[in-house]
């Protein structure tokens, strides 16, 4: 996938899931196009931040559950959106947003800690398996287990750009969009637009209704 099709249907997708206010339908159709176009890369991801999920639904005894399971669902899918990152050459994201003006310094953080995630994402699934107990014990393990490998994930990777003489400077590729590219674009823009239009024709109608029908 080209990287400026790539980011800017992240952007919708992402933007779908909170202005409908984290809606199933929404939802789904947007973690059903993000497997499509990660080719189900994407279920790995999600899969293996199954801890997180437990987490949040845990808190939704204590405070709401309804709305624990609504904000569950929004992560997963944002996940799975944002790893449509990956159906792109890590050169091309860099490349997109050298194309939007952003400063070379940042692009080149953002390009680093695209290449980092897959890593911790492969640690976390290692962890997981690695790991043993039951309940809510099982998952401080893995949360504590994880925090302390990626500390120790980021200091290796600091020292070796430290002797590498790291300078900020990224390696980005620009090319023309192909049609599977518009087509993911026009699917996510198709699907933010979907959230935003009912909101404004419903503003506008209630606006003409005299006071004692709204």
């Amino acid at each position: 996938m080209e990287g400026r099709c790539t980011l800017i249907s992240i952007f919708f997708l992402s933007l779908s899931v909170y202005t409908s206010g984290f809606s199933f339908v929404v939802c789904f159709v947007a973690f059903a196009v993000s497997v499509y176009f990660t080719k189900g890369k994407s279920l790995n991801t999600v899969a293996a931040f199954a801890p997180f999920y437990v987490l949040i639904v845990i808190s939704g005894f204590l405070f709401d559950l309804e709305y624990a399971l609504k904000v569950t669902i929004a992560f997963a899918t944002l996940l799975s959106v944002g790893t449509l990152v990956y159906s792109s050459k890590i050169e091309e994201i860099a490349g997109a947003l050298i194309f939007l003006r952003f400063p070379k310094k940042f692009v080149s953080t953002i390009q680093l800690a695209v290449s980092v995630l897959p890593l911790l994402v492969n640690d976390l699934n290692e962890i997981s398996e690695v790991v043993d107990g039951r309940g809510l014990e099982y998952y401080k393990r893995i949360m504590k287990a994880f925090v302390s490998t990626s500390i120790l994930r980021s200091l290796s990777v600091a020292e070796a750009l430290f002797s590498k003489g790291f300078d900020y400077n990224p390696i980005y590729e620009i090319r023309t969009p192909k049609r599977k590219d518009f087509i993911l674009l026009l699917l996510s823009l198709l699907l933010f637009l979907s959230t935003v239009l009912p909101i404004q024709f419903d503003l506008r109608f209630s606006d003409k209704l005299p006071l004692s029908f709204r």
